[in-house]
């Protein structure tokens, strides 16, 4: 799991804190654990039902906020949704929702392990 997580990102948004409380990261890694399942599905929605402007900007959302937390992986597969969404490619985009999916479960648990240093 070392691997999913960029640590470099979460130290940086720990040094922002002047006194050493981790509010910000927690709150982020909050967000995204209770924003991130709906925006997983709103991509293999979309996908199902040929939208795909919701499978670019649920792709487009989860990106930035993988991105703001270091789970670069699903950030990248968030670009490469993004990119075949709006190109109309439905066999790439499908094939990329399940692998979306698995990393993303990857990049929730690891995110609950480093919330739980915090609580």
């Amino acid at each position: 799991m070392n691997n999913v997580l960029d640590h470099a990102v979460i130290d940086e948004l720990l040094s922002f804190a002047d006194d050493g409380d981790p509010e910000l990261l927690v709150d982020l890694i909050q967000m995204f654990l209770e924003d991130g399942p709906s925006k997983v599905e709103a991509v293999s929605l979309g996908l199902a039902t040929g939208d795909f402007d919701m499978a670019e900007r649920a792709a487009h959302s989860l990106k930035g906020s993988s991105g703001n937390l270091g789970a670069r992986i699903v950030q990248e597969i968030c670009e490469q949704l993004q990119v075949s969404t709006r190109a109309h490619e439905l066999e790439t985009s499908r094939k990329l929702a399940p692998v979306l999916e698995t990393n993303y479960a990857a990049a929730e648990e690891a995110l609950k392990l480093v919330l739980s240093q915090y609580q």
